[in-house]
C-alpha cells in the first residue's frame, strides 16, 4: 500500500510538471506589451500602446515604419490566423495540418494563386511595394520576437514558416475565395436547370422560362434611386409545354439540404444635412463566418513626423495585410458590403473522355494546358494536381457520363484584377476624390459606402469591373471601367445610402456592367428584404441622426420578411385542417401568437422560419427532379427564389406540382407536418421550441474540435442570439456580424466599434475575450482606443 502512496505521489508531481512546463512554454509565447524592443528595418522610433481592452494604436515617424509596426503586432497577437489565410488562398493547409485538408487544397490549388500573387507583387507601384515589404518585415520581427513560437504550432508539432510580400496578397485572395468561390457551382448549377428547360430561347442563349427560376428581381428590392417600394415585372409562369412537374413519374427527390450562407453585410451612409454634427454618418456590419479569433483587428494607426504627411486612421485592420479595411481618416469614412455580380464566366462543352492531355469531344479532340502542383503534406508523401485548362478556360468539373465538361474563368485569376491601390484612400479627404479612385481598386467587388467631413455621400464598387458585359468577360482581358461610367452614386435626393448584398444602382449602364447583359437575372443579388427594411429605418430618421440610431438599425430583429407566411400558415390552418391534429393545433396557437421578431424567446418566429424553409427547399427540389438535374450539397435555390417559390404558393399552379399531391393545399399542409416532425427531435415540447435554442454561437477556434478538452479555453462562451437572415441583424449560428460600426469623420469620438471577441489570438491573453460580450449585448463600445495601459516602443537597431 505504501508503495502505491509514493508511486501517487511522483506520478502526481510528473502530471504536475507536465502541466507546468505546458503552462509557462504557453505564456512564453505571449507578446512583450511594455518597454522596448530594438529591431533592424525601422527609421524612427514608433510606440506600440493598448487600452483596457487591447485595442492597438500604432505611432510611428513615416508611413514604411507604420507599415512595420503593424506588421510586428499583427504577428505577435493573430499570426496563425494570417498563417491559415495565405495557405487556405495558395491550398497549402495540408503543409501544416495533414490529409485533413487535402481536398480543400485541390479546390483552392486549382486557381494556382500563389503564383498570381508573385506576378501581382511584380505590377505593384513601388511605393506600395515598399508597404508590403516593410510589412514581411515587421511580421518576421514580431514572430521573432516572441519567448516562444506561437502556442498552435506547438499542438501541430510545426515551425512557422517566414512571412513574405506576396502572403499579403494571399490573404487578399482569401477574401477573393471567401466571397465569390461558390459562384462558380451556382453557375454550372443554373446552366444545368437551363439545359434541361424548354421553350423559347431568349437573347444571351438562356430559355426565357430561366427567368421565372431566377428572376432579375423581386418586389423585395430596394435600389438606393427609389425611395419607396421599387416595382418589379415578374415573368410568367411557365405553362406545361415548358415544364410539367406533374407529368413526371419519379417521387419527390430528397433535398441536399439548405444552402450555406452567402457572405453579406450591411453598410449604409447618412448625409451631413440631417446629422448631428454635419459630417457625414457611415454605418457597416460585415457578415461572414465568426471564428477566433476574430476576422478583423481594431487598431489606430497614426503617423505624425517632420517631413511626413500626418495620417490618423481608426478602424479594423485585416491581418495579413497593412491596410485599414474600413473605418475612418479624419477626412473620409468608408464601409463595405459584398457585390454579387457577374465576376465569373462557365461554359459547358460536349466531352465523352478527359484525358492527361486532350478532351475527346463529338467535333474530335481538344487539346488541354497542364500545370503540375505539388500539395505538400504533413505526415505523408507529397501528392500532385494535375491543372488543365482549355480554350474556354480553367477545367473545373469533368462529368462525362452525362457528356459534359465545365470549364471556367474568375477574374480573381487575372493578375491585373488584384492590387494595393486601396492604400490611396488613407490621404484621400473628399467623398469625389474617392469615386474618382474606385475604378483602380482591385480588391474582391464590394459595395462601398462613402462619406465626408462636408456632409457628402456616395455609392460605388471598389473592384475592377470590365467594359465587356458579354459572355466571356472573365477571360477575355478587356479593358476595366474607367472613372468616366464606373457605376456610382453621389449625394441622392433623399441624403440616405444603403447596401445589404442587393441590387443598389438600377440604372441599365450600371446593371450590365455589374451583371452582364448577357445575364440579367438578378446577378446573385441577395434579396431586397434585408436592404428594404434598413431603407424604411433610415427614412423614419428625421435629424440630428447620431451614432446611437446606427446601432438601433443594426440590432432590428423585426421579422417583417416572414409576415406573410405567418398569414398564410393562419389561412392554411382552418377548422378542417386542425380536425384531428392536436400537434398542427398547437402550432397554430404559438405561430398566432408569434412577436413578429427573431427574438431568443419566440417558438412562434421559429416555427413560421422552419416551415417557410422546408417549403422553399421541398419546392425547389420538386423542381429539380422534374427536370432530372443532379443535385449539388450545399447548392439551395438562389436567393431571389422568393419570388418564384411566394407564386407558386399564392397561384397554385397545378402542373408544377408534384403528382402524389392532390392539390396545393395538401402539399403546403405535408410541409408543416414535415417540419414539426423535425423539430420533435431537438424539441419534444413544442411549446418549449424557442427561436434562440436553434439560433446558439459557438464561436470556435480552428483547433478546439481536435482539442475537445480544451473547447472551453479556446473558445468563445456559447450564447443564444436573436437575428436572422433578411433583417438588419443578420444572425445565424455562427455567422453574422464579423464587426459592426458607425462613424462620422472628424467626429471619431462619437463613434462606436464592435467585434466578436477579443484583439489576442492567445487564450491566456487577458484581450482574447474582451469586448465579446458588449459585442452580444449590442453595447457601443468605444470607436477610439481608450487611455493607454500599456507602452511598448520599437527602435531602430
Amino acid at each position: 500500500m505504501r508503495t502505491l502512496k509514493i508511486l501517487g505521489a511522483v506520478l502526481a508531481l510528473v502530471l504536475l510538471a507536465l502541466f507546468a512546463t505546458a503552462y509557462f512554454g504557453l505564456r512564453a509565447s505571449l507578446p512583450r506589451l511594455d518597454g522596448r524592443v530594438r529591431a533592424a528595418g525601422l527609421t524612427a522610433p514608433v510606440t506600440v500602446s493598448r487600452d483596457a481592452r487591447g485595442v492597438t494604436t500604432v505611432e510611428a515617424a513615416n508611413r514604411r515604419d507604420l507599415a512595420w509596426a503593424t506588421g510586428f503586432v499583427h504577428a505577435q497577437d493573430r499570426f496563425f490566423e494570417m498563417d491559415l489565410s495565405r495557405r487556405l488562398a495558395a491550398g497549402e493547409l495540408s503543409e501544416l495540418v495533414g490529409r485533413a485538408a487535402l481536398e480543400q487544397d485541390q479546390k483552392a490549388r486549382l486557381f494556382r494563386f500563389r503564383s498570381v500573387a508573385r506576378e501581382v507583387l511584380g505590377r505593384i507601384a513601388p511605393g506600395q511595394r515598399a508597404l508590403l515589404e516593410a510589412y514581411s518585415e515587421g511580421v518576421n520581427a514580431g514572430l521573432a520576437d516572441l519567448g516562444a513560437r506561437p502556442w498552435e504550432y506547438f499542438v501541430l508539432k510545426e515551425k512557422p514558416a517566414a512571412w513574405r510580400p506576396e502572403d499579403s496578397l494571399l490573404v487578399v485572395y482569401a477574401m477573393w475565395w471567401d466571397l465569390q468561390v461558390n459562384s462558380l457551382r451556382r453557375e454550372i448549377l443554373r446552366q444545368q436547370i437551363n439545359a434541361r428547360l424548354k421553350g423559347p430561347e431568349c437573347p444571351g442563349g438562356f430559355r426565357c422560362a430561366l427567368s421565372f427560376l431566377y428572376p432579375r428581381g423581386t418586389s423585395w428590392d430596394a435600389p438606393d434611386t427609389d425611395a419607396g417600394d421599387a416595382a418589379t415585372d415578374a415573368p410568367p409562369i411557365p405553362d406545361a409545354s415548358v415544364l410539367d412537374v406533374r407529368g413526371v413519374a419519379a417521387g419527390l427527390a430528397a433535398t441536399s439540404g439548405p444552402a450555406e450562407p452567402a457572405a453579406g453585410s450591411n453598410s449604409w451612409a447618412v448625409a451631413g444635412s440631417l446629422t448631428a454634427g454635419g459630417a457625414a454618418l457611415i454605418a457597416n456590419d460585415m457578415h461572414l463566418n465568426q471564428r477566433v479569433p476574430t476576422i478583423w483587428y481594431h487598431m489606430r494607426l497614426t503617423v505624425k513626423g517632420a517631413g511626413a504627411p500626418a495620417l490618423d486612421l481608426n478602424g479594423v485592420t485585416l491581418p495579413g495585410t497593412p491596410l485599414l479595411v474600413a473605418g475612418s481618416n479624419g477626412y473620409l469614412a468608408w464601409g463595405f458590403t459584398n457585390s454579387y455580380g457577374a465576376w465569373v464566366d462557365i461554359e459547358a462543352v460536349p466531352c465523352t473522355a478527359v484525358g492527361e492531355r486532350e478532351l475527346t469531344t463529338p467535333e474530335g479532340a481538344v487539346p488541354l494546358t497542364v500545370v503540375e502542383e505539388t500539395i505538400a503534406i504533413h505526415g505523408a508523401a507529397p501528392e500532385v494536381l494535375r491543372v488543365r485548362s482549355g480554350p474556354k478556360g480553367l477545367l473545373l468539373r469533368a462529368d462525362p457520363e452525362e457528356h459534359t465538361c465545365w470549364f471556367g474563368a474568375w477574374l480573381a485569376q487575372r493578375p491585373d484584377a488584384t492590387n494595393t491601390n486601396a492604400a490611396r484612400l488613407e490621404e484621400i479627404h473628399s467623398v469625389a476624390d474617392a469615386l474618382a479612385l474606385a475604378p483602380e481598386v482591385g480588391i474582391p467587388h464590394q459595395n462601398v459606402v462613402l462619406g465626408d467631413r462636408e456632409g457628402h455621400i456616395a455609392w460605388t464598387i471598389f473592384g475592377r469591373i470590365p467594359e465587356d458585359t458579354g459572355w466571356a468577360r472573365a477571360r477575355t482581358g478587356a479593358p476595366y471601367t474607367s472613372a468616366a461610367d464606373h457605376p456610382y452614386i453621389l449625394d441622392p435626393p433623399f441624403a440616405r445610402l444603403w447596401t445589404a448584398n442587393a441590387r443598389v444602382a438600377s440604372a441599365a449602364r450600371a446593371q450590365e456592367l455589374i451583371g452582364g447583359a448577357w445575364a440579367p437575372l438578378g446577378s446573385e443579388y441577395d434579396l431586397g428584404a434585408r436592404a428594404g427594411q434598413i431603407r424604411d429605418d433610415l427614412m423614419a430618421l428625421t435629424g440630428a441622426v447620431t451614432p446611437r440610431d446606427m446601432l438601433a438599425i443594426q440590432l432590428d430583429d423585426r421579422a417583417r420578411f416572414l409576415e406573410r407566411w405567418q398569414h398564410l400558415l393562419l389561412g392554411l390552418l382552418d377548422e378542417p385542417a386542425l380536425a384531428g391534429h392536436p400537434n398542427r393545433a398547437e402550432a397554430r396557437r404559438l405561430i398566432e401568437g408569434w412577436k413578429a421578431r427573431a427574438s431568443t424567446d419566440s417558438v412562434g418566429y421559429r416555427l413560421v422560419r422552419a416551415y417557410r424553409t422546408h417549403t422553399e427547399e421541398a419546392v425547389f427540389a420538386m423542381l429539380l427532379t422534374a427536370l432530372r438535374v443532379p443535385s449539388d450539397e450545399g447548392m439551395g435555390p438562389p436567393a431571389q427564389f422568393e419570388g418564384p417559390l411566394w407564386r407558386l404558393v399564392s397561384e397554385r399552379p397545378l402542373h408544377l406540382l408534384a403528382r402524389e399531391y392532390e392539390d396545393w393545399p395538401q402539399f403546403l399542409l405535408a410541409q408543416l407536418d414535415a417540419t414539426l416532425s423535425e423539430l420533435a427531435g431537438p424539441c419534444p415540447e413544442l411549446s418549449r421550441c424557442t427561436w434562440g435554442a436553434r439560433n446558439v454561437a459557438r464561436i470556435r477556434h480552428p483547433l478546439s474540435r481536435a482539442l475537445p478538452g480544451l473547447s472551453g479555453l479556446l473558445d468563445m462562451p456559447t450564447v443564444e442570439l436573436p437575428g436572422d437572415h433578411n433583417m438588419p441583424r443578420v444572425q445565424d449560428r455562427d455567422f453574422g456580424s464579423s464587426e459592426r460600426f458607425a462613424v462620422s469623420p472628424g467626429r471619431e469620438a462619437e463613434g462606436y466599434l464592435e467585434l466578436p471577441g477579443g484583439q489576442s489570438g492567445h487564450p491566456l491573453s487577458p484581450y482574447y475575450r474582451a469586448g465579446f460580450l458588449g459585442w452580444v449585448h449590442g453595447e457601443p463600445l468605444p470607436f477610439l482606443p481608450g487611455a493607454a495601459e500599456h507602452t511598448l516602443t520599437l527602435a531602430p537597431n
